[in-house]
């Protein structure tokens, strides 16, 4: 009896030992190499936000990136037990995604679906973001040459008339609701599901035509379908502890229902597109069917749209709502970037494409509500080719290829040094075109940069742009009440709970 006790106690104890020893393996790793290592706070690393604990992995990043910045231009961290690279000063940050991009092709998404590939989970595998090598190349060649500001101009019809759109919703939300208090996550993501329906698709989404108590099936589609995707990218994120997990459990970033739901209106669209139904536009669609005249499948057709709506429909909206809550509280700012689209407003309220681009006040605000919010809040790419990092006191870093390099965006648009009292919304540190340089410096990464910029920031822009120009023209808006932020989507900071703005009809001097 004893001796089995014994045989037991021994067979836990060696286990508990194994486990040890492989959670811990590579804990010497950086020691070794001459980089200041940020200890492992766990034996799971040095994010604990991954597997809760009362932090994200953003506010992880953030207690390391304080402690050592200004001291380091790098210092080694733990993906879970996988050794990673964090970087602290900017144009280290620039190095790495731009003029080393060869060096660090790759992101770390891109390693989460090569289980994938064409069974389950095809369609996030066809999406750039989600790609790696020659395919990433050619899959955002693909499909960035139908967001070219030519395509975009000549599709310009489409926001304009999603624009008014949308104002004709808030006032019959107003009338119908008896409240100028409108919940605005929910009006942001029914414009971009409004807009990237039509320039997608060429279809009516029916989100901002139908009742406001109402859904319309895109809308609640498309609002499932990015929920459960970028609430999967946590889980991703612990992986590196066992990836094998990732095939044993098929884990998957879009749901079979959606990859069905898109695949059907895909194809719905192109065979009407080919009837001659719409043959004029030129959309999004439009692109899709030139691509597939060059022997694209439909389901690499699905792969494209999908990307784009990622960008046009969830990003947008939330770098929308995010803006609106901040201009709610900042009247003065407000009044001035109202100011200057009620004079770039013709008697018809009309603006062209090139016009509502050349706004510099709207340009710095939406700069700098994006560096105070971050809805990307970090990047770890990939080393996909040896190289080294100049770590300063002529100490050079070899790094090898697999390891990642986390790039902390949301800390260096809160950095004081780089931007004075970071959490007031401050305009005019965008002025005379300063966007471009704090990029060049590394400070300012709303989009990425580099080769792998933000495929569909022009879209993105475009969306917000033009939601801001007939929101502030027609309607004051006052927020009713403080929100926090959280990054409980695992990939940037968001306002937690009800966005409830006010909408005041403003009233114009004639």
């Amino acid at each position: 009896m004893w001796t089995l006790i014994g045989l037991l106690l021994g067979t836990v104890h060696v286990a508990f030992a194994a486990v040890y020893l492989y959670l811990t393996w590579f804990h010497g790793y950086w020691t070794k190499r001459g980089l200041v290592t940020a200890k492992p706070l766990t034996l799971l690393g040095s994010y604990p936000g991954l597997f809760g604990g009362g932090s994200s992995f953003i506010e992880d990043i953030g207690k390391i990136y304080n402690k050592y910045k200004g001291k380091q231009r790098a210092v080694g961290t733990f993906l879970t037990r996988k050794p990673q690279i964090l970087v602290l000063d900017p144009q280290l940050a620039h190095e790495v995604l731009v003029t080393k991009f060869s060096d660090y092709r790759d992101t770390v998404t891109s390693s989460y679906v090569t289980h994938s590939k064409d069974d389950y989970d095809k369609y996030v595998a066809r999406n750039p973001f989600f790609s790696a090598g020659d395919e990433w190349k050619k899959r955002r060649t693909d499909g960035g040459a139908g967001l070219t500001p030519n395509r975009l101009k000549q599709a310009y019809a489409i926001w304009e008339q999603t624009g008014e759109m949308l104002v004709n919703y808030m006032q019959r939300c107003i009338e119908e609701r008896h409240s100028n208090i409108i919940e605005t996550r929910d009006l942001c993501y029914r414009y971009t599901a409004q807009a990237m329906g039509d320039f997608i698709w060429g279809i009516d989404a029916g989100s901002l035509s139908g009742s406001p108590n109402e859904t319309s099936s895109f809308q609640r589609f498309s609002m499932n379908w990015v929920s459960h995707a970028f609430l999967s990218m946590p889980r991703f994120n612990r992986t590196p502890i066992a990836p094998i997990v990732r095939k044993l459990f098929r884990m998957r970033f879009f749901t079979q229902e959606s990859n069905d739901f898109y695949l059907k209106l895909t194809r719905d669209a192109a065979k009407l597109r080919q009837s001659g139904c719409g043959g004029e536009r030129s959309d999004y669609l439009a692109h899709l069917m030139q691509l597939q005249e060059k022997g694209a499948s439909l389901d690499d057709l699905v792969g494209h749209a999908l990307t784009v709506l990622m960008d046009g429909f969830e990003t947008s909206a939330a770098v929308l709502y995010h803006m609106l809550y901040t201009l709610g509280a900042c009247p003065e700012q407000q009044e001035k970037l109202r100011s200057e689209i009620l004079n770039a407003l013709a008697a018809d309220k009309h603006i062209s494409y090139e016009q509502l681009n050349a706004l510099p006040y709207l340009d710095q605000c939406i700069n700098e509500s994006m560096r105070m919010t971050s809805v990307i809040g970090f990047f770890i790419k990939i080393c996909t080719r040896p190289t080294t990092i100049d770590l300063g006191n002529d100490k050079i870093l070899k790094v090898e290829p697999g390891i990642t390099v986390a790039i902390p965006s949301y800390q260096l648009h809160h950095d004081e040094t780089y931007f004075p009292q970071p959490d007031e919304f401050r305009p005019e540190r965008f002025d005379n075109g300063a966007a471009s340089e704090f990029t060049k410096r590394g400070c300012l990464l709303a989009f990425g940069d580099g080769p792998r910029i933000c495929l569909g920031m022009r879209v993105g822009l475009l969306n917000v742009k033009m939601a801001l120009l007939r929101i502030l023209s027609e309607f004051k808006v006052e927020q009713t009440k403080k929100l926090s932020l959280s990054s409980d989507s695992g990939l940037g900071m968001y306002l937690n709970g009800d966005v409830d703005l006010r909408y005041t009809r403003i009233k114009l001097s004639k």
